[in-house]
């Protein structure tokens, strides 16, 4: 937790990735080579602060297991903390796979009004336009599309990074 966790959730957990996350980056991705898959699995199955790190530095390992662990994590998310960035390396790693969990969370968001709902719709917008799936949750509005674009980005930025 003090190496993985502590440094960065402040800055990139909710969508706070999106002001931080691209100078982070380079730290982040260089902190992952030390995580294992296990260390990540394990950051997914915990709580919220560990579970926003956890989706980031996932982003850093192409392993089913992590794969897994980040759909796991989305399913059972409770809120805006982690969920964004649990719904941006779920499409990033697991691409239309991702569709049942991401539409599980929007869901239980709209039952609990936990407040990502926007994001899922987006997460799911992102989905149907790269990888053709078909859902029966609304459309995004084109605000959160963009928001998430640049979750995307810093996703990218973090897989860029991992492979320097």
């Amino acid at each position: 937790r003090a190496k993985f966790v502590q440094p960065f959730y402040l800055k990139m957990m909710r969508l706070n990735a999106i002001q931080y996350g691209a100078g982070l980056a380079t730290e982040i991705a260089t902190v992952s080579r030390s995580a294992s898959a296990l260390d990540v699995a394990y950051l997914l199955r915990s709580a919220w602060r560990e579970r926003v790190m956890g989706a980031w530095l996932a982003l850093c390992k192409d392993d089913p297991l992590v794969v897994a662990a980040v759909l796991h994590a989305l399913g059972t998310s409770q809120g805006s903390l982690d969920a964004p960035p649990l719904a941006t390396a779920a499409v990033v790693l697991a691409g239309a796979e991702a569709l049942p969990e991401l539409e599980k969370y929007y869901a239980a968001d709209q039952a609990h009004q936990w407040g990502a709902a926007r994001i899922a719709t987006a997460a799911i917008d992102y989905l149907r336009q790269l990888r053709g799936v078909d859902s029966l949750i609304p459309s995004a509005a084109e605000d959160d599309v963009a928001t998430f674009a640049q979750l995307i980005a810093v996703a990218e930025a973090l897989r860029t990074h991992s492979s320097d």
